[in-house]
């Protein structure tokens, strides 16, 4: 009982600091998942010190967002039937294309 009422404390929290980082910085939902796929590939790829063509910082980056969706299906109010799908296509879209130009120029 403790640890689903942590779990749950954990996930309003998580998608209040979701909606606080949209209000400061203007920017939409679609916007932040583009970024945020791509700031976690980079910062992934340096942390983990691989190259862009590792898939392993881009299955970092798929993780997350699956993840993500996740919490907004179990916290957030109903969505649209493709939002998820739509969401994680903009989180993953930029890592695949570094990823597949990465691995092109072996």
């Amino acid at each position: 009982m403790i640890v689903t009422q942590h779990l749950d404390s954990v996930g309003v929290s998580y998608r209040e600091a979701k909606r606080a980082i949209e209000t400061w910085t203007g920017a939409s939902q679609e916007l932040l998942h583009v970024h945020a796929g791509l700031l976690i590939f980079v910062a992934a790829s340096l942390i983990l010190r691989r190259k862009f063509r590792s898939p392993i910082p881009l299955a970092l980056v798929t993780a997350f967002a699956v993840l993500n969706e996740l919490v907004d299906w179990l916290y957030g109010p109903s969505t649209g039937a493709f939002e998820p799908i739509r969401d994680i296509a903009n989180t993953v879209f930029w890592p695949c294309v570094v990823f597949l130009l990465a691995r092109r120029w072996r």
